[in-house]
């Protein structure tokens, strides 16, 4: 009797799993940020949840909990029912966290969503600033070194890393700068415009208004060719320097462990629906993000490479 009774309740579970996920969502989806607002990665998320909203008819309340490295906001993740109404940011910033401060989580501690973008990383000073290019802050870094300032996120970030990758490239000793690290991107660019840091490492989209404005200049771009935004500020290969441009940073949504695949799926299809659309074609545009969207499936196989990569990174700087 109670086998039939066990075998009778996994066929209505069986029955009803799909019934669920068709009629996903029915309530809120918290979307759940890792820094503060204003930041690159906020600005873009709050135009993602304006979208979702749109297709998939229900409300995506943004939620900013900056601080710890994601600490604060992958707990609040990892501890929601993965039923998709929970899905968070994330960047190559978490997965050097993974590797660091946050060990007790991994790659494979959640589920992979959907990617959004790639974006490349550049090098801004303050307006009173005497950096010209990047072969001005070797040369001040060289001669007195811990004279240039630079704020960026926190040390294992993708920017980090990314500062890492010019300095290896310009055969120029990291430490000789000294590295402040912010909450956020956004942080970090303000501290640059106030004069605490000269240098700051940055995102178009984030800084633009305030190149426009004149408080900051670009000095260096990680890409491959110009950015149409500042048609002026040179490559690093313009300048001499072999950085590698295909370390960008990665934006991307993920969710607790164990959602159900079509929801994951449906998820990803209303994510990439989104980017499509003019408004977001024309924002990647103008803030020079390159459309990278990936699938659950796609985005778990990055995710793991990516982590490869960093823990690489992590070794060469003793950071384990």
């Amino acid at each position: 009797m109670f086998k039939k009774l066990a075998l009778a309740a996994l066929a209505i579970g069986l029955i009803s799993a799909p019934a669920a996920a068709q009629d996903y969502p029915t309530r809120p989806i918290s979307y759940i940020l890792h820094v503060s607002p204003g930041g690159a990665t906020d600005i873009m998320a709050r135009k993602i949840a304006l979208g979702l909203e749109k297709s998939l008819g229900t409300p995506v309340p943004v939620e900013n909990k900056a601080g710890g490295r994601g600490a604060a906001q992958l707990a609040d993740i990892n501890k929601s029912a993965p039923d998709g109404y929970t899905i968070g940011s994330v960047t190559s910033t978490h997965i050097g966290a993974f590797n660091q401060t946050l060990k007790q989580y991994n790659v494979d501690s959640f589920d992979w969503i959907a990617r959004l973008v790639n974006e490349p990383y550049l090098l801004v000073v303050n307006k009173d600033s005497k950096l010209n290019s990047m072969k001005d802050l070797v040369e001040a870094a060289n001669d007195k070194p811990g004279s240039v300032v630079m704020a960026g996120f926190v040390r294992g970030s993708g920017g980090h890393f990314a500062w890492e990758i010019m300095a290896q490239s310009a055969n120029l000793e990291s430490s000789k700068v000294r590295w402040i690290p912010y909450d956020s991107v956004g942080d970090a660019v303000t501290a640059t415009v106030g004069g605490h840091a000269e240098v700051a490492i940055a995102y178009v989209d984030l800084v633009k208004n305030q190149v426009e404005a004149g408080n900051l200049r670009v000095i260096a771009v990680m890409a491959d060719e110009r950015v149409p935004q500042f048609p002026d500020a040179q490559t690093f290969k313009e300048q001499g320097y072999d950085a590698d441009t295909s370390w960008q940073q990665m934006r991307g949504i993920i969710g607790p462990k164990g959602m159900p695949k079509d929801v994951k799926n449906k998820l990803a299809e209303a994510v990439k629906a989104v980017l499509e659309t003019p408004e977001l074609q024309t924002y990647m545009k103008e803030s020079s993000l390159t459309p990278a969207f990936q699938g659950p499936a796609e985005f778990t196989e990055f995710a793991h490479q990516q982590d490869m990569i960093t823990k690489e990174w992590m070794t060469r700087l003793s950071m384990h």
